[in-house]
């Protein structure tokens, strides 16, 4: 399987836009609180963090799940040394829960921060998703995909430089 990203500079715009809007609106952030999680289930929680899943967000990883903090801050670095034991405690409540029911065999587990690391949503919240053998993209992590994205926009940016100059076509008078 061939996936192909282009890294034109589009996606960051629209981030920090959509970073821009919940900033602006944060009522309507939807993981600024337990009842707005859009729909999705709360599968686990403790004092200061729940772990949810919304499977109209799966967009092809089935039973992932975020683990989002009940206070809003922005991004794990305004994590409080007790929040961050907490996401860490539920993280290891989730893995044994995954591995009860779904069995995976490895797990990609993630932060982005900011727009400009991939976050459109300014509420701190780490990504588990389960793994298994048989995904068409099993043996590749993060880092393979940001490589390979970043790898073929080298290539195409050496190539364009690479080609001879366009000829200017001579105007032609009547």
């Amino acid at each position: 399987m061939d996936v192909t990203v282009t890294l034109d500079g589009t996606l960051l715009a629209k981030r920090k836009q959509e970073w821009a809007h919940w900033l602006a609106h944060p009522e309507e952030n939807p993981l600024s609180t337990r009842a707005e999680f859009a729909g999705g289930e709360v599968v686990l929680e403790n004092e200061l963090c729940v772990y949810t899943q919304d499977s109209r967000y799966f967009e092809g990883l089935p039973h992932s799940g975020l683990i989002v903090t009940k206070r809003p801050c922005d991004t794990v670095f305004d994590l409080t040394p007790a929040e961050a034991a907490a996401v860490h405690a539920l993280l290891a409540d989730v893995r044994a829960h995954l591995d009860a029911t779904v069995q995976p065999d490895g797990y990609t587990v993630g932060w982005n921060v900011s727009p400009a690391g991939g976050a459109h949503i300014p509420h701190v919240h780490l990504h588990v998703i389960p793994r298994w053998n048989t995904d068409a993209s099993a043996g590749a992590g993060l880092r393979s995909f940001l490589k390979a994205a970043a790898q073929a926009t080298e290539r195409r940016q050496e190539t364009e430089a690479a080609a001879p100059p366009a000829v200017p076509t001579p105007e032609v008078l009547p």
